[in-house]
C-alpha cells in the first residue's frame, strides 16, 4: 500500500482541489443516481466518479466513458480517505456534523477536507506544500474553474481561515497549559519544539499569501494583524519554553527582598538622576532653564516599545486570541486589552510599567503586548531585567543563568554588555559606575548610544564620557570641509551636540568645542539650505526643518555659559567667532551682568570689543554697563561691593578714553555729537530715571558665584587699583595738548582725556606675551 504522506508530498498543488471535493456516486440503481460519496478513484482514468460498489458491476466511467480496466483492482482510495485509513485524520462518519467549527463559522465539507490535508502537510512538516498551493494555485490569475466548487477551493481566502483556525488550535491548547501549576508544565515542556514549529510554518504560509496582495488592499490589512498575532505568541512562547526549564527562577535568589523593595528602590534611583541631570539651555532668552525631568535608560526603552501610549492604538489592532494567554485571563479572552494606565503614563512616563510584579507577568507585558518587529529590543528589556534582578549577588548565583538566556535567544557579548551597562549607569551606587566604565571600552562604537556619553557627564566622569565620544567618532568635527563630496553628511541632534560641547568643556578643551560647533553649524546650515531648494523643486517631502540660526545660538550660547562656570572667559574672548556668533557671545556676558552686576562679565565685555579693535562698541558696552552698575549702587547695601565697582568702574573708564584717543578725528568728532545728544536726553528724563531707580529691584547675587566671578580673570586691566605704570605715565603728561583745550572749547571727555599706556601699540589681553 502507498504511503499517505509521501503521496502528499508528489501530489500537484492543483490536485488539492480535486482531492479535497466531495464527489457523489453518478451510477444509477433502478433509474435514478446512487448518491453515496466516493471513497476511491478510478485506476483506469484517475476520476472520482464510482462508489466502490457501483465500480464492482460498471464497464464504463461514468464522466470520460473510458472502459474499467479488470487487471487487478479497479479502484484505490483517495487522498483524504487513504489519510483517514492511515490514522493521520479522525473518522469521517461524523463529517456532516463537524460543518460548523468551534467558532462557529459553517464551513462546507469541501473547505474541511483541504484544511484537513493541510493539517496532515503542517503535522508531517510539509509546509512546502501550502505554500506552493498558495503560489501556484491561490495567486495564479489564470487558474480558473467553471465549477463552483473548485472556484471556491481556489481561493485565497481558503488559506487565510485555515490559518486563522489552526493558530486558534494552538492558543487553547498553549493556554491550558499555561494554566497548569509549574510543575505540570514542566511535564508538558516537551510539546513546546512542536507548537513553536506549528506557529512560524503557518507565519510562513501568511508570508507567501501577503508577498503579491495590493498595500491598499484590506484582505492585506487582515492578513498582516493574524501575522502580528502569531509572531507575538511565536515570541512569547519561546521565552516560556525557556522560563519553565528553568522554573521561573524560583530557585535563584533575588538581590530585592519584595516588589515594594524593589519598587522603591526604583524610584530612588528616578530621584537620584532627576538630581543630578543638567539644565537645558534656552537659546533665545539666554537663560539656563529649569532642569528637566531626566530618565532612565529602563524608562526610555520602556517608552520606545510604546507601552501605556494609549494615543498610539490603532483601530481594529487587537489581538485578542494572544491575550488568552496571558497570566490570569484563562477564560476571558474577550476582555483583554493592551495594559493601560493612563494617568500614571501622561503624568510621569512609564514608569509604573516597570519592574513587573514578578517574571510571568514581565514575559507577558513585553512578548504579548508590543510589536513583534521590536523582539530585539524586548529580549535586551528582559536582559536588563534580570541583571536588575541579581546583580548584586555573588557571580556564581546568577552568571550561569545569564549567559544560558544569551546562548538560547543568540545575544550576542555586544548587546549583552550594551543592557549590562545600561543597567549599571541606572544604579546611582559608585561601584556600578565604576564598573560601567571598565565595560565601556568593549562595547564604544559609532552606533552606541548618545545618552551614554550625557550620564556619564552627569555623574562627574567627563573623562569617560570623553574617551566614549572620541571612540565613537562624535567628539570631532561633523563634516569635512563643504565639498561637493560630503554635502550629504548627515549632522547629529541638537542635543548631541550640546552634549559634545559640555563634554569637551568639562575637560578644559575649549578649542575643541569651539571647532566642535562651528562644524555642526556648518552642517546644519547647508542642510538647511538644501531643504529650502528641493522644497522649491518639490522634492522634498514631510520634513523637520533645522535652523542653522537657533542652533548655532544654543551651542555658542553653551560655550559661553560653560566658560564663565570655569573661568575660562579670557581664553573664549580670543577665539575668532563670526559676527551672528559675537551676539550671542555679547548677549551672554551682558546677561551675566544683568544678574550679577558685581561680577567681572560686564568688563569682559567691553574687553570683548576692545581686543578686535572696535573702540565704538565698546564705548557703547561700557556705557550699558555703567548703568548696570550705577543702579546696582544705588539699591545695593554692600558698602565694598560698591566700592569695588566705582574703581573698577573708573579703571574701565581711563581704557575707554585711552582706546578713544586711537579713533580718527572724523569719528570722535561723531562720537562727540552721539554724547552731546544723549546728555541732552539724559537730562530730559531725569525724573522719569529716578523714578524708575526707585522701583526697580535688583536681585542680590549669591554669595558662591559672586565669589567665584570675582576670582576669575585676574588682568592688571581690572583690578581694583590702578597699576604704577597708569600713575607714572600719568604725571608725564605733555603740557601742550592742555594748552589746546581753551575755555570756548570745554571737552566733553571728563577723564577720558588721560594719557593712554596704549597709546601707539595694539591692545594685548592680560595673557598675551
Amino acid at each position: 500500500m502507498e504511503d499517505p504522506i509521501e503521496r502528499l508530498a508528489s501530489v500537484e498543488p492543483w490536485d488539492l482541489c480535486s482531492e479535497a471535493k466531495v464527489e457523489k456516486c453518478r451510477a444509477t440503481r433502478d433509474l435514478r443516481s446512487c448518491g453515496r460519496i466516493v471513497q476511491h478513484l478510478l485506476v483506469s482514468c484517475g476520476h472520482a466518479c464510482l462508489c466502490a460498489e457501483c465500480s464492482q458491476r460498471c464497464d464504463l466511467c461514468p464522466i470520460c466513458r473510458v472502459p474499467i480496466t479488470r487487471h487487478g483492482s479497479a479502484i484505490r482510495l483517495r487522498l483524504y480517505d487513504q489519510c483517514v485509513e492511515a490514522g493521520l485524520l479522525p473518522s469521517t462518519q461524523d463529517e456532516e456534523s463537524r460543518e460548523r467549527d468551534k467558532e462557529g463559522n459553517l464551513w462546507s465539507l469541501d473547505v474541511w477536507r483541504l484544511h484537513s490535508l493541510f493539517d496532515v502537510a503542517l503535522d508531517n512538516n510539509l509546509v512546502s506544500l501550502i505554500c506552493h498551493y498558495v503560489s501556484d494555485v491561490s495567486m495564479d490569475e489564470g487558474a480558473v474553474s467553471s465549477d463552483a466548487v473548485i472556484s471556491m477551493l481556489l481561493d485565497g481566502a481558503v488559506v487565510k481561515d485555515w490559518c486563522k483556525r489552526t493558530f486558534l488550535g494552538l492558543v487553547q491548547s498553549l493556554r491550558d497549559i499555561y494554566n497548569l501549576g509549574l510543575k505540570q508544565m514542566c511535564t508538558k515542556i516537551d510539546l513546546f519544539p512542536k507548537f513553536s514549529t506549528k506557529l512560524k510554518h503557518v507565519i510562513y504560509v501568511l508570508e507567501t499569501l501577503e508577498a503579491p496582495l495590493n498595500p491598499l488592499s484590506a484582505a492585506l490589512v487582515e492578513i498582516q494583524q493574524l501575522l502580528e498575532g502569531i509572531r507575538r505568541v511565536y515570541q512569547h512562547l519561546e521565552v516560556m519554553t525557556w522560563c519553565i526549564r528553568h522554573r521561573f527562577l524560583e530557585n535563584v535568589e533575588c538581590q530585592h527582598a519584595s516588589i515594594g523593595h524593589w519598587r522603591t528602590a526604583f524610584k530612588e534611583r528616578k530621584l537620584a538622576a532627576n538630581d543630578r541631570a543638567w539644565p537645558d539651555y534656552v537659546g533665545h532668552t539666554g537663560k539656563l532653564g529649569p532642569k528637566p525631568q531626566s530618565s532612565l535608560f529602563i524608562e526610555d526603552a520602556v517608552s520606545n516599545l510604546g507601552l501605556g501610549n494609549e494615543d498610539e492604538e490603532e483601530p481594529g489592532k487587537e489581538f485578542n486570541e494572544s491575550g488568552w494567554l496571558k497570566q490570569g485571563n484563562a477564560t476571558s479572552p474577550a476582555s483583554f486589552r493592551p495594559r493601560r494606565e493612563v494617568p500614571a503614563v501622561a503624568a510621569n512616563g512609564p514608569t509604573n510599567l516597570y519592574p513587573p510584579e514578578n517574571i510571568r507577568a514581565a514575559v507577558d507585558l513585553l512578548f504579548l503586548e508590543v510589536d513583534s518587529e521590536l523582539v530585539l529590543a524586548k529580549k535586551s528589556i528582559f536582559l536588563y531585567y534580570l541583571f536588575d534582578c541579581h546583580w548584586s549577588l555573588s557571580d556564581e548565583k546568577w552568571r550561569a543563568i545569564v549567559d544560558d538566556y544569551a546562548a538560547t535567544f543568540s545575544i550576542s557579548r555586544h548587546s549583552l554588555l550594551e543592557s549590562f551597562i545600561f543597567y549599571l549607569l541606572d544604579d546611582d551606587s559608585q561601584q556600578a559606575l565604576e564598573e560601567a566604565c571598565d565595560l565601556l571600552p568593549e562595547i564604544v562604537s559609532p552606533s552606541i548610544h548618545p545618552k551614554v556619553a550625557r550620564v556619564l557627564l552627569e555623574r562627574q566622569r567627563p573623562d569617560a564620557a570623553l574617551a566614549v565620544l572620541r571612540s565613537s567618532g562624535r567628539d570631532s568635527c561633523l563634516g569635512l570641509p563643504n565639498t561637493g563630496l560630503n554635502d550629504d553628511v548627515a549632522t547629529g541632534s541638537l542635543s548631541e551636540a550640546v552634549t559634545a560641547v559640555r563634554v569637551l568643556l568639562e575637560c578644559g578643551l575649549l578649542t575643541e568645542a569651539y571647532l566642535y560647533q562651528r562644524a555642526h553649524c556648518r552642517g546644519v546650515k547647508a542642510e538647511e539650505q538644501r531643504y529650502h531648494a528641493n522644497k522649491s523643486n518639490k522634492q522634498e517631502g514631510d520634513h523637520v526643518i533645522r535652523y542653522y540660526s537657533q542652533e548655532m545660538d544654543v551651542l555658542v550660547g553653551e560655550i559661553c555659559w560653560l566658560c564663565i562656570r570655569r573661568n575660562l572667559v579670557d581664553k573664549m574672548l580670543e577665539l575668532p567667532w563670526q559676527a551672528d556668533e559675537e551676539k550671542t557671545v555679547s548677549n551672554c556676558l551682558f546677561e551675566r551682568a544683568v544678574q550679577d552686576p558685581s561680577s567681572a562679565a560686564g568688563s569682559l565685555l567691553v574687553v570683548f570689543f576692545i581686543q578686535r579693535c572696535r573702540y565704538m562698541e565698546a564705548y557703547s558696552e561700557h556705557q550699558r554697563i555703567c548703568n548696570l552698575e550705577n543702579q546696582y549702587s544705588l539699591l545695593s547695601n554692600d558698602k565694598e561691593k560698591v566700592l569695588l565697582l566705582r574703581d573698577i568702574r573708573e579703571q574701565r573708564s581711563r581704557i575707554i578714553g585711552n582706546c578713544i584717543e586711537l579713533l580718527p578725528e572724523v569719528q570722535r568728532q561723531q562720537l562727540d555729537k552721539e554724547i552731546l545728544s544723549r546728555s541732552l536726553s539724559m537730562a530730559a528724563s531725569k525724573t522719569e530715571a529716578g523714578s524708575f531707580a526707585e522701583h526697580m529691584e535688583v536681585r542680590q547675587p549669591d554669595p558662591e558665584i559672586h565669589n567665584a566671578m570675582n576670582t576669575m580673570l585676574l588682568s592688571p586691566l581690572l583690578s581694583a587699583k590702578p597699576p604704577a605704570s597708569i600713575k607714572i605715565q600719568a604725571a608725564n603728561v605733555s603740557h601742550k595738548k592742555k594748552e589746546n583745550l581753551t575755555a570756548n572749547s570745554p571737552s566733553r571727555w571728563g577723564d577720558f582725556r588721560q594719557p593712554s599706556i596704549l597709546h601707539g601699540r595694539p591692545f594685548r589681553s592680560h595673557g598675551a606675551k
